[in-house]
């Protein structure tokens, strides 16, 4: 019988402990000295700050479970978690289970007390199989939104159709202009919230963020380029959107954000105006286009399918909300 860890104390995680808390980050098994060294280099390269970074330690100090949070544009952050660790060091299934929650909620209330209105919104990604990650941030209070499905296609794959293809009469398919004066943020705040109308794609999030940090963080997704930005019209509103973004690095172009509001639904537009924007994008000569979507969303996934874009990956979204609730 494995003996059972002493108390555990939660700690944010001072300077003199960073090598270890990331070495446990990154290295269930504790077993490569250097992993903790390699993730601090990559988080100095990529400006990741560490002063958001909690511990779960026992008596002598040893670091069983860490939790990172990670701010990013819009007012939302990622929050990164430790694996499952040798049983005589970390304790057993539930005492580890017992150690990530206290951990996050600790985490939460912090970032909640330094952060105020600079931080609206915790997101959290973790992959189907990793159940550690699940349970705990169930456990911790946040809300499950639901399973999204990566897909991706070549960009080069024919049958996309022409970047002019004519639209239908009332429908009007422009560029966003003006973007960095703010002159275009009132059409496309117009275009989102028109698009998040009875929608299928994570119904939940919504409600949760203000349009204007929801439009930063699509900005911040890739290297923005406001050619690959497109407004849809009907009738000389907005009711609708497509966002792409290049990652050069990744040698993909994302597809960060689609969406028609209920008046342009059910008429075949959706492929029609990803089509064009796909042939369009392939200007930027990268290897693929890639998405995420609601695995519930039927009829986004018949869309996608049917354009040649197939699953890769899936992922658990989960968020809470930051905000102090109003009376």
């Amino acid at each position: 019988m494995n003996p059972q860890p002493g108390h555990t104390e939660i700690v944010r995680v001072p300077p003199r402990m960073r090598l270890a808390a990331a070495g446990r980050l990154v290295d269930a098994q504790l077993n490569d000295r250097d992993a903790g060294k390699r993730f601090l280099d990559r988080a100095a390269d990529h400006g990741i700050d560490l002063d958001y970074f909690w511990a779960a330690v026992g008596p002598s100090r040893q670091v069983r479970q860490v939790a990172l949070i990670v701010p990013q544009p819009g007012r939302t952050a990622m929050i990164f978690l430790s694996g499952v660790g040798p049983t005589p060091r970390c304790g057993d299934r539930d005492r580890q289970h017992a150690d990530r929650v206290a951990l996050l909620r600790r985490a939460f209330d912090d970032v909640r007390a330094t952060l105020g209105d600079r931080l609206h919104l915790l997101q959290a990604l973790p992959a189907p199989e990793e159940w550690w990650a699940t349970e705990a941030f169930a456990g911790a209070g946040m809300t499950r939104l639901g399973e999204l499905a990566y897909l991706k296609r070549p960009l080069s794959m024919p049958g996309t159709g022409r970047a002019d293809e004519p639209w239908p009469e009332g429908v009007h398919v422009r560029q966003v202009r003006g973007l960095e004066e703010h002159l275009d943020a009132p059409a496309l705040r117009t275009a989102l919230s028109r698009s998040y109308i009875d929608t299928l794609d994570c119904p939940g999030l919504c409600d949760l963020r203000d349009l204007d940090d929801v439009i930063e963080s699509h900005r911040s997704a890739g290297q923005f380029d406001p050619s690959l930005w497109w407004i849809v019209e009907h009738e000389g509103r907005p009711e609708g959107c497509v966002l792409l973004s290049p990652s050069p690095e990744q040698d993909s172009l994302e597809l960060v954000y689609m969406g028609l509001g209920p008046d342009l639904r059910g008429r075949g537009l959706g492929a029609k105006i990803l089509r064009a924007a796909i042939a369009r994008a392939q200007r930027c000569r990268l290897r693929d286009i890639s998405c995420a979507v609601d695995d519930r969303n039927e009829p986004a996934r018949a869309l996608y399918a049917g354009l040649g874009f197939s699953e890769f990956a899936r992922r658990i979204a989960f968020v809470y909300s930051t905000r102090t609730p109003t009376a």
